[in-house]
Order: structure tokens, then sequence, then C-alpha cells
């Protein structure tokens, strides 16, 4: 009996394999769950118990509709998944909870091509994983490792550690980790520690420890008693919340009235936050993955793409090169000493990477020689000619920038001036010859010297403009948004032969990036940039949402990040100092629509001097448009001051907001100017001698800010190919 059911198993096995060859091109989208289905397959051949668990499973039924691809009826992937579940004796192994996982994932694939991903939410309530006992306990050991890691860090480091422990609140949190009932507002209070900005945090010692209680406070939350009800009105809220996300986005792109599209992107930016809350809350509480995946593959595109000529990279790396140095050297027991003068140039290309920025900084030049030199009684003077050629590759990546050691070459060729040795006779002709004679060496061993020291130089002028690129970058960009937890979830660099490229994601688990992929460039250019407004929304809310921000701290921030105070920032004498605490919720938001700008700024708290006011946004609307070289903004009437939910007609302000008002009036109006004028740009730093680029494409629609800029009027060789290379 025992044979006859392997039999019967080994010709599943081998039709299934059939199958699979037959119609792997129609099963794309199932290739997971056919690979599942092949294991399982080949794992049951084994066992005795093959054609049990086959009909249990109904894997032949399964396997018809697999090769089917997104086709498949979703009726028979849920019944499958459903015997997956039932608690048989031996589902919880490996071959058959492989199965599940690619069941589960492919089953929201093929709702999502069906009816959508609203319908795929609603449908996924059956995918419910309560979190066991087993998964806190993991989630805890997790923790006490790093914990454990840390604390002998910070042992080791003396008082500093100290102060770092008493900081951190680490007594708080070793408390609370032998506890069977650990209180969750203690560890809460304790990862906030974790994720200030404070210099150091970004370390892996730290954020480790950062990271793993996080899972361990979202375990503890998802061991409560309502997690199944909660995670069905979560589904059934994002499933409406899709819906409405969707129809928002059509109505901003296609609605005939100008005022009902801003309307519609207001509406559409509160849906993409309440869609990536929710989001946010089944990553957190470790459901429905495959959900999350599908609904972040349709809306959550890079936000930030930003593509740069070849010639205008080089703008800022390539200089001539001129300078006169004295020579000291030692050649076959020669003393050699001299002048060298070296000209060229340091030029730059870019180096095609797909996975990083890659590019190579070339010095090519000639070292012309007058030297002297000493050997006994013999002095040789000379005349030298150096062909030299150092390189050196740099790559950019998320972690910053990094240079392989330099290579180079040198040729050098000398011209004999002249021998003495004593008065002349038998002694100068023996020096003289014996000068000849070993020319060809002397030459070769130059050109080993001056290769070196090439590559030497190289060196160094590259640690030098590195290492100050690699500080601005960790501490202005990098480490702030680590310590937050807020660093991208995709910063991308790569290159051309033609453009160095940027790609962007700002998005935490619960935020959403661009609902499309951002439209493509329309104009040869040597620089452009395409900016989603979910990338300054989803900034502004990680870094500002509650905080509180003084007048005086804004300026010192500006002064820090461009090295002078703007006009419009400046105290003015005669009046009390200001600050604004902005709103716990999308504290800063813009919107993109109709060749339009709006900023609105939330202010839960203001204050002046000794007064005290309560919330009031502010909302400034533009028109954009190309200028000659550079851009126009236009705004649209005066600035909108309103308490948040205000609705004009329906109400009047307050005394003491009309007082607010006033003064948010005067302070913004001098930040939200009635136009705002830009002759082009020009970048700071090295790249300023590129000159003043002319903006050739401007458009702010969909969500979208375009800009494309050309260096001095004429395009980069290779300009033209932009639909392709800039995505």
């Amino acid at each position: 009996m025992r044979t006859q059911i392997r039999s019967l198993a080994t010709a599943a096995a081998v039709a299934t394999a059939c199958i699979f060859c037959a119609s792997a091109w129609a099963a794309e989208g199932a290739a997971p769950v056919l690979a599942a289905l092949q294991n399982l397959n080949a794992w049951l051949n084994s066992g005795p118990n093959a054609k049990g668990w086959v009909d249990y499973l109904n894997l032949p039924a399964l396997e018809a509709e697999a090769v089917k691809g997104a086709s498949a009826d979703p009726a028979v992937i849920a019944k499958t998944i459903k015997q997956l579940d039932s608690g048989a004796n031996g589902l919880e192994l490996a071959p058959f909870r492989n199965l599940r996982h690619a069941l589960v994932e492919w089953s929201i694939d093929v709702v999502v091509a069906k009816a959508g991903l609203p319908q795929a939410a609603l449908e996924s309530e059956s995918n419910f994983q309560p979190i066991t006992d087993a998964d806190v306990a993991a989630a805890k050991t997790a923790l006490e490792a790093a914990a454990v890691k840390l604390d002998a860090f910070l042992t080791a480091s003396g008082t500093n550690g100290t102060a770092w422990k008493e900081y951190l609140r680490f007594k708080d949190l070793q408390s609370q980790l032998p506890s069977a009932t650990p209180d969750a507002a203690v560890l809460k209070s304790v990862e906030q520690r974790f994720t200030a900005d404070q210099n150091g945090l970004e370390m892996p010692v730290f954020a480790d420890v950062g990271t793993a209680l996080s899972r361990f406070i979202h375990s503890l939350t998802a061991r409560r008693d309502d997690l199944r009800t909660e995670y069905a009105a979560q589904l059934k809220g994002l499933a409406d919340e899709l819906r409405q996300y969707a129809n928002d986005l059509t109505q901003r792109t296609q609605h005939a009235d100008e005022a009902e599209r801003l309307k519609a992107a207001t509406h559409s930016e509160e849906a993409a936050l309440a869609v990536g809350t929710r989001l946010g809350w089944l990553q957190n509480m470790r459901q429905a993955p495959a959900l999350v995946s599908a609904a972040r593959n349709q809306y959550s595109f890079p936000n930030l793409r930003v593509a740069m000529s070849g010639r205008l990279v080089a703008a800022g790396v390539e200089q001539p090169v001129d300078d006169v140095a004295p020579v000291h050297d030692v050649i076959l027991g020669t003393n050699i000493k001299g002048t060298g003068r070296t000209v060229g140039r340091l030029a730059v290309q870019l180096v095609p990477n797909n996975d990083k920025a890659e590019l190579e900084t070339m010095l090519v030049g000639t070292t012309r020689t007058r030297t002297v030199g000493r050997n006994g009684p013999a002095t040789i003077y000379a005349n030298g000619t150096t062909q030299i050629q150092g390189r050196k590759r740099m790559v950019v990546d998320a972690n910053g920038l990094a240079a392989l050691p330099a290579t180079a070459t040198a040729t050098t060729k000398t011209t004999i001036t002249g021998v003495a040795a004593g008065k002349g006779g038998i002694i100068q002709r023996i020096a003289t010859k014996k000068v000849y004679q070993s020319k060809s060496q002397a030459e070769q061993i130059g050109s080993s010297h001056a290769a070196a020291l090439v590559r030497q130089r190289v060196d160094s002028q590259a640690t030098d403009q590195l290492g100050k690129a690699q500080a601005d970058y960790l501490q202005k960009l990098r480490n702030p948004l680590l310590r937050r937890r807020e660093f991208p979830a995709l910063l991308k660099f790569n290159t051309s032969a033609d453009f160095l490229f940027v790609t962007a994601l700002q998005a935490n688990p619960s935020q959403l990036g661009a609902p499309r992929e951002a439209p493509d460039i329309n104009t040869a250019h040597d620089l452009a940039v395409r900016i989603h407004e979910s990338l300054v929304n989803n900034l502004a809310a990680a870094l500002l949402s509650g905080l509180t921000l003084k007048e005086e701290e804004l300026q010192a921030k500006v002064i820090e990040l461009r090295g002078s105070l703007p006009e419009q920032l400046k105290s003015e004498e005669d009046r009390d100092p200001w600050s604004i605490t902005f709103a716990n919720s999308r504290p800063v938001t813009v919107a993109f629509n109709d060749n339009g700008l709006q900023v609105t700024v939330r202010g839960q708290r203001y204050t002046s001097g000794d007064r005290d006011f309560r919330a009031m946004n502010v909302t400034a609307n533009y028109k954009v448009q190309i200028s000659g070289t550079g851009s126009k903004l236009v705004r649209q009437g005066e600035l909108e001051i309103v308490p948040p939910g205000f609705v004009r007609g329906q109400g009047h302000l307050s005394a003491q907001q009309v007082t607010l008002r006033t003064l948010l009036q005067r302070k913004f109006g001098k930040m939200f100017e009635p136009e705002i004028v830009s002759q082009g740009l020009t970048l700071p730093g090295r790249w300023e001698q590129a000159g003043r680029l002319d903006l050739k494409q401007l458009q702010a629609d969909g969500g979208w800010l375009v800009m494309a800029w050309v260096k001095n009027g004429a395009p980069s060789q290779g300009a033209n190919k932009v639909a392709s290379d800039v995505k």
C-alpha cells in the first residue's frame, strides 16, 4: 500500500513538473507559489501520507489555478489557505508554512488584479495572525541582547557612559526586562530617549537597542485580547480610505474646475496620511504583510529624482594645475635637487554603475625639471620632462562618499646638460661615461618615483575634499535622520556615462511616497529636479510635529545651513521675540497643482513676548512660471490665516484671534512675499564656478514640482537622452 501511495505521489510530482514547464509563462506572478508547491510535492513523496495531504489541501485544484497567474480563482486559493490554517498536526512544518506564506501573498495580488486594493483589504480579514507568547519572548530576547551590548559599551566609556545611561533612563529599561508584565508606558518613555536628536544615537550600539525596544513594545501591544477586532476595523477603514484616495487622485487631475482640483489635492494629502497610518499599524502589529506590500507597490513611489549631467559634475571638480615645487630625490646613489613645474588639468568622468554613483578623477599633465645631481666627485646638470597621469575612483551611496586608492603612471625623459668631475681629464671622461650608461635606468627609477608622488598627491587632494563632503553629509543629513529613524526608505545613487542620478523615497512605515512615477523631463538639461509634495510633507511631519521653535533658534539654524540670514527672517528691533509650536499632525504641508504652489503652516500654539496664543493655520497660494532665465512666484491674494476647522461665513474670530492674525500676517507676510523672483540658479561651493544655470522647464501639477536647468544656455552632450536616463 505504501509503495502504491509513493507511486501516486511520484506521478503527481512528475505531472506537476510538466505543468510547471509548459505553463510557467502564464504564471509569472505565482512563481513563489509554484516553487512552494514543487518543494512540497517533492517532500511529500518521501513520506507515507502524500495522498492524504494532497486531498486535504486540494493541491490538484490549486496547481490548476496557479498556472493561470493573475486570472486564478481566489476562492480556490482561499480554500487551501483555510486548510493550512486548520491546525492539523504537521501543518507547522516548514514546507506547509512556506506554501501558506506564498499563497497569502499571491492571493492579495490576484484580488488586487481582479477587484482592486480596497477589496483585497476586506478579504485580508481571514489572514489574521495572532502574536504568540513565543513572538513576544523572541522580541524580548533580542532587546535583552542589544541592551547587554550597550551596557558593556557604556560601562567601558567611564563617566561619559554613566551620563549616557542616566540620559537614556537605562535603569528603567533594565528594571522592566525581568518583569512578566512590563509597563508599556515606561518602555515608551525610554524609547523616546533613543529617538532624540542627540549626537551619537545614530551609532549601531544605540540604534539596535532602540529598534529592538520598539519591536518589543509593539509585540506587547499586539498581545491584547481585542487585536482581532481592531484588525478587522483597521482593514475596513483602510478599504474606505483607499477608495477615497483613488478618487481624490483622479479629481485633482481631471476635474474641470481649478478650485475643485485644489480641494481634491488637499483631500488626497489627508487620505494619503490616513492610508499610511493604517499601513503603519498593520506593519507594527505584524499583520497582512502582503497587503501592506501591495499597497506600497501601488501608492508609494520614489518622491525625489535628481539628474546632474557629467559636465555639471565636472564644473565643480575640474581645474587647471600649474604649480612649482622643489625636487628632492636619490637615484642610483645620486643626490638630486632642483625645481619642477607641473602644468596640466584635473578632470573627472562618470563611470556607468547602476548600484551606486561612480566617478573617476584624472590628473593629466607634464612636469619639467631643472636639477643638479651630486655623486662623489661628479656633478650632473640635467633637464627632465615627465608625462604624468593619476586616477582615482570615488563612489557615492546611501552611506556617503568613499574612494579607492589612486593609481598613477609616469614616463620621464632627461637631457644631460653637463657633467663636472674634478678638473677634467680621465676622471671627467669616466664620470661622463657612467652618467650616460646609467641614464636609461635612472629614467626608469625616476618614472617610478614620479608615479608614487602623483599617487600621493591625488590621494591627499581627494582625502581633503572627500573628508569635508562626507562630514557635511553625515552631520547635516544622514545622522540626524538616522537618530529619528527617518532616514529615507530608499536612497540610491547611480551613474550613466552622461548623468549622475539620485533617487529617494522619504517615507517611514506610517507614510506613503508619491502615488505614481515622476513626470518626464521634456527638455535638454544639465540639472533636473523632480520633487513630490509627499517628500516635503513627510519630512515636515517627522521633524516638526509638536516641535516648539523659537525665533532665535530658527535664525541660528538658517545661518548654519546657508551661512547668512535672509532679510525676511531678521528680528524687528521694536517687536517682541516670538515662537511657534507646530501641530502634532501635518505641521507643514505643500501641494503642487495647476502650476501652483500652496503652503500651509499649522501652529497649535504661538507666543509673542509674554503673550500666549492658541492654534492658527497660515496658508499661502502661489502661481509659478518661468521668467527669463529664472522663475517667478506670484501670490494669489492675501495670506489665509484662520483657526483649524474655521469655515468662512460660519463664525467670527475672537479678539485674541484677530490680534494673533495681525501678528502672523506681519511675520509670515515677510516670508511669503507677494512676488518671489529668481534670475536663475547658482550652485553653492565649488559648483559656483559653473556659473548661472538657466531654467528651461518648470511645472507644478499632480503633486509634482518639476524643474530643469541648462548650464550657460547650452545643453550638455547626451542631455537629450532624458526620457529613459533620468528615471
